[in-house]
């Protein structure tokens, strides 16, 4: 027996009001939607082991409902908590999943729709085949840019460091007929502002939505090293550059469609989790809140396929860095998995010039170091 894979996607719309999440300035719910939002899942299991990958057209799924949803996972369809890899495509145009901020009514709902769509995913559970097709895309910019006066604005940094790998795992019946795709590819889903108050995926959402019509299966976004890049445009209020920015991202996707090769490995799916102490700002030290911060990493192996997250925002030097040093030819690596309360962990030249990311980020110089270190030891744990 190989690998087996089944994938299934729940409408999670919501039909009441709602707090969008993302941006700390908006001041009502939601005013309507301009396109669906989703969770999808892909359930895979070997001659050893079984997993489950979810995918929210959210901000990312927080820890406030986290354990409450592994264990459920594990209670109903017996997959091991430490084999749910979940991330969030991070558009900030979705209802918020907070304990503070959140429509109660729909985080039950969220819930249900993941259960259900991972019930479902295992039941189509069948005999796959993977492949895997790499490029690149131009939708994304870095974002820190220094201006007259030597600071650093959320901008446009057209030399700035960037992650522009975009990574796809096809998943494919023996037969040949599509299954799921799971992409790993590194921009923040900002194409609309603060300013909108209408439910969307904006452009992970939308080119998701394209590729399924196209294939006829689930797509499953995983943001990589987003932490310091933007689309080229926004965060703005047209929804036409989302639709845009899409269109390019779903031609990217097809040429590594067409491209892609199959990949073969022992068919193991395995999963583990490790804690990191982080080194927390001086200031933060000094208040009395501990010399580190405890964040938990995440690494999944689906046969040749492995799996790195952080519950948080990691920036493109990081995942690049990281794939680059990676045992294994086929790794992904990404942001707003499993949770989201880790913050920012900038690279250290960042902290040389500040900025919003330095800013806002609980951790000091030296941080991204032990991050780096710590998806490396998580990758050769799932050799």
């Amino acid at each position: 027996m190989g690998l087996k894979a089944g994938a299934a996607r729940v409408d999670v719309t919501p039909v009441s009001p709602c707090n969008l999440a993302g941006y700390g300035g908006r001041d009502h719910t939601h005013e309507g939607v301009h396109d669906p939002i989703f969770v999808r899942a892909l359930y895979v299991r070997g001659e050893q082991g079984e997993g489950l990958i979810l995918s929210g057209d959210i901000l990312w799924y927080h820890e406030a409902f986290l354990p409450r949803l592994l264990s459920e996972l594990e209670n109903q369809l017996g997959i091991p908590e430490d084999c749910v890899f979940s991330f969030g495509t991070h558009t900030h145009s979705a209802p918020a999943v907070s304990r503070e901020t959140a429509n109660r009514q729909w985080v039950s709902t969220l819930e249900a729709s993941v259960l259900a769509a991972a019930a479902l995913a295992r039941m189509r559970a069948e005999d796959a085949v993977l492949s895997e097709g790499r490029g690149s895309c131009g939708i994304g910019i870095n974002r820190r840019q220094q201006v007259e006066n030597g600071s650093i604005i959320l901008g446009k940094n057209p030399d700035g460091p960037i992650d522009r790998e975009l990574i796809l795992l096809c998943v494919n019946t023996s037969e040949g007929k599509p299954i799921a795709r799971l992409c790993n590819f590194a921009c923040h889903g900002v194409v609309l502002s603060g300013r909108n108050y209408l439910i969307s995926g904006d452009w992970p959402g939308h080119a998701a939505t394209v590729l399924e019509e196209k294939l006829d299966c689930p797509f499953l976004f995983f943001n990589g090293g987003a932490a310091n890049v933007n689309p080229v445009i926004g965060p703005q209020e047209s929804f036409e550059p989302v639709a845009e920015h899409a269109t390019e991202f779903v031609s990217s996707v097809d040429a590594a469609g067409g491209k892609a090769k199959d990949v073969v490995g022992e068919p193991v799916v395995a999963g583990t989790v490790r804690k990191l102490e982080l080194p927390r700002k001086a200031q933060d030290v000094q208040g009395g809140m501990g010399k580190t911060r405890s964040i938990a990493i995440q690494g999944l192996r689906v046969g040749p396929l492995r799996m790195v997250g952080f519950p948080g925002e990691v920036f493109s030097e990081t995942t690049m860095a990281v794939k680059h040093s990676s045992p294994h030819d086929l790794t992904m690596v990404g942001s707003y998995a499993c949770g989201g309360s880790g913050g920012y962990v900038p690279v250290d030249e960042a902290y040389d010039t500040g900025g919003y990311e330095v800013k806002v980020s609980p951790y000091s110089e030296g941080a991204e170091g032990i991050l780096r270190q710590g998806f490396l030891d998580v990758l050769s744990e799932l050799s």
